[in-house]
């Protein structure tokens, strides 16, 4: 029989309306159609830039409907961009109301200014697991309530949901679909013991069920932004200053064949204008295909920034080479005592710091280079204002966005209508990586609806896609770290990048950005002495977050050294780092085991001309550990045999989106560290399609095993967490291979697709 644990709502469900600004008024909802129990999943999360525009007290941006024919809807609030969160969202629920998996639908909320949350930070379903819990418990508990109210029995012990259903249990003959008492339920008040299932007794979670999605994007019945039409519809392609920072000196001359030309202005990662900065024009067309042959003949005169020159890869690289050695740093960690400021407390560390290692063993620098995110589909999104003459009284938007609110929020900026007169609906996305929570290219469309008063569906040419990124900011890295009896004494990491959250205006004068410095910090690692520092980088070249952001970085620095080290002391890798966890994180050792011993059977007895490589790495309160075989048939090639990964992510709510995420993480990794660069000339991007950025080949892509650690802790993330430890696994294989050591990515820079 399902047990429950006892919550009185003063200690959950009221705690969890007072985190997200809802009173119990505002977290029922009633309708006349059934039992209707709105909600909010919580906005928190770095990326979330939505937080910043919402002041309304209701944000209830999800809910479940249970309709009186029985139907059951769970409407989310967030994105579904092919890593399983329209699912796992959707377990959860149904854990809670206590009805199977094929009883449910899943839909996405519309969203206006007050509803959605973004989706980023590997959140997605891992920080709404309590609230999603919470929110099936007391729909599920309204139901019993109203048949308790049927049978006039206030002993809820005397009630069981099951399947669908409220059975009476002193006579289990009589019992309710759910559908019969939906709404009765809709006039019932929470209970005072809400009542969520003991982890013990899970029937859905943590096993590994069928997506919601699959079905929808197997049989073509799914719809991507890129698939959005509407009648009437015209389409835009649209065409940047190639410069970074140019702009348009004047809007040329339509085209033949083409509809309109429109200048757009730009806008800052919040939504709003940019003055004097526009920096495309739309070219729009009757098709996409003709628009985007326009766009590409298109003379535009442009006016380019004074500092053109030194956006130039070579230069950078130079100018961050000297910035790393002479620049003063913000200490990170270890954070200094309240009595000091960070300038005082600075240099007496570093000298502390010195003083210990001396000469260092090792002092290595290491490079990550600019990456763009190049999506399967390319940025787009239709839009459709209706207008009362000059008016605009509507606005509609379908976009593949990770942050819908935003998108709302943009639009109410441009059009200057109200919330209530804008939707948006978010689509499946074809992958979102960080760079979908970015607004420009919905920007554009809403400006080029405004323009032409149609419909309009704007499409970015994969070149563009490419050349006016958001990019993984570039990154060098100094570690000095002294060994003295096959153990560290001191360490000193000093890292230099551009700031995603300065770049935003979020960041504090003389603060450290959190996420230039993620997997650099907190480490378990028993590490002596030791100094961790960012040097800010000032480049003119915009960033962006991408998936893992700096915790790929920076545990590519990490666990390089910790290789490095185990080398200079003879001693195994692995052992070498058991000996250096002492007492910390327990779940980081248990992890390091699990992958040692999984590992164990193919690494004691590879062939001649193979070597292995491990590293593991922390991001989103995940631990993962990757050990990686290889071999290399020829100087410019290399091949990745197998990779195995150990993951804890605490309390798994589908084991196959869990493996999913590893081994789609794995091969985005893979795809980097191997090939992956943005460069830069005179401003302008060089690599503008896949022609010239090599992607893995299906036939190259390793056997990928992957072990999920059991845990009973709370979810945490597993979109990114795959990415951290594929370069320095990698990295440390190659070493072991043939004695050299990638300090700098990609392994093969320039490399091109062949024939493509």
């Amino acid at each position: 029989m399902t047990t429950y644990t006892s919550v009185p709502p003063t200690a959950e469900i009221n705690a969890t309306l007072a985190t997200h600004k809802l009173n119990r008024r505002g977290f029922l909802k009633f309708s006349a159609n059934g039992l209707a129990l709105a909600f909010a999943l919580p906005l928190i999360g770095r990326t979330d830039e939505a937080n910043a525009a919402l002041s309304s007290q209701d944000l209830a941006n999800s809910y479940i409907h249970v309709s009186p024919n029985g139907t059951i809807t769970l409407a989310f609030g967030g994105a579904e961009m092919g890593q399983g969160s329209m699912s796992g969202l959707a377990q959860i629920m149904a854990e809670e109301l206590m009805v199977d998996w094929t009883q449910i639908s899943v839909m996405q909320a519309l969203a206006n200014t007050v509803v959605s949350y973004t989706t980023g930070g590997s959140s997605a379903v891992s920080r709404r697991y309590t609230t999603l819990r919470t929110a099936g418990a007391a729909a599920r508990e309204l139901l019993v309530a109203a048949a308790m109210q049927e049978t006039g029995d206030s002993n809820r012990d005397n009630f069981k949901a099951d399947n669908a259903k409220i059975i009476y249990l002193p006579d289990t003959q009589i019992w309710w679909e759910y559908g019969e008492l939906a709404s009765a339920a809709a006039g019932m008040t929470l209970p005072n013991d809400l009542r969520l299932t003991n982890p013990a007794n899970f029937r859905l979670i943590g096993k590994p069920l069928p997506r919601v999605d699959i079905p929808a994007k197997v049989d073509g019945s799914a719809k991507f932004g890129i698939d959005i039409f509407l009648p009437g519809m015209v389409f835009a392609a649209i065409k940047h200053c190639p410069t970074i920072g140019g702009t348009l000196t004047s809007t040329p001359v339509k085209p033949a064949g083409a509809l309109a030309v429109v200048a757009c202005t730009a806008s800052n990662t919040r939504g709003n204008v940019i003055a004097g900065s526009k920096n495309a024009v739309a070219v729009v067309a009757s098709n996409s295909w003709l628009a985007f042959k326009l766009a590409k003949r298109l003379s535009v005169n442009w006016t380019l920034p004074a500092t053109t020159a030194d956006v130039d890869s070579t230069q950078l690289l130079a100018y961050a080479q000297a910035k790393l050695v002479s620049s003063a740093a913000l200490v990170a960690e270890p954070l200094p005592p309240t009595t000091f400021t960070p300038q005082s407390f600075a240099p007496v560390l570093e000298a502390d710091v010195a003083n210990t290692m001396g000469v260092p063993t090792i002092d290595a620098t290491y490079t990550a280079p600019y990456l763009a995110h190049a999506t399967m589909e390319v940025l787009n999104c239709t839009v459709n204002i209706m207008y009362a003459g000059d008016t605009p009284v509507s606005c509609e938007i379908w976009a593949p966005t990770q942050s819908a609110t935003t998108v709302a929020t943009n639009a109410a900026l441009l059009t200057l209508l109200p919330a209530t007169a804008i939707t948006v609906h978010t689509t499946f996305l074809g992958g979102g990586l960080g760079r979908k929570i970015e607004q420009d290219y919905i920007w554009q469309a809403i400006q080029v609806a405004m323009a032409v008063r149609k419909p309009v569906k704007l499409t970015w040419m994969r070149e563009e896609d490419f050349s006016h990124d958001q990019y993984r900011p570039m990154a060098l890295t100094r570690v000095r770290a002294k060994l003295a009896g096959g153990k560290i004494q001191a360490w000193s990491y000093r890292t230099l990048s551009q700031s995603i959250t300065a770049q935003r205006g979020r960041l504090t004068a003389g603060s450290v950005d959190s996420q230039a410095v993620e997997g650099a910090v907190h480490l378990p690692y028993t590490l002596g002495k030791y100094l961790v520092e960012w040097v800010p980088l000032d480049a003119g070249i915009p960033v962006g977050y991408w998936r893992s952001v700096g915790a790929s970085i920076n545990s590519f620095a990490v666990e390089s050294m910790m290789d490095e080290l185990a080398t200079a002391a003879g001693i195994d890798p692995f052992t070498f780092r058991y000996n250096h966890l002492g007492n910390g994180d327990p779940r980081a050792m248990a992890v390091l085991q699990a992958a040692d011993l999984l590992s164990s059977s193919w690494r004691k007895q590879l062939p001649a001309g193979h070597a292995w490589g491990v590293a593991i790495a922390q991001a989103f309160g995940t631990w993962v550990c990757e050990v990686v075989e290889i071999s290399q048939p020829s100087a410019s090639s290399l091949r990745v045999h197998r990779v195995d990964c150990v993951v804890d992510c605490g309390t798994v709510i589908n084991p196959g989106s869990v493996e999913a995420q590893m081994q789609g993480g794995i091969l985005h990794a893979l795809n980097a560290t191997l090939w992956g660069e943005a460069t830069f000339k005179a401003g302008v991007a060089t690599k503008l399609n896949f022609n010239n950025s090599r992607v893995m080949r299906l036939g190259e892509m390793p056997a990928v095993r992957v072990q999920i650690m059991p845990s009973t802790n709370a979810p945490s993330g597993i979109g990114e967490p795959g990415v951290p430890p594929l370069a320095p696994a990698l990295a440390n294989a190659y070493a072991r291979l043939g004695g050299i050591r990638i300090r700098k990515l990609p392994f093969f820079p320039n490399a091109t697709m062949g024939g493509l």
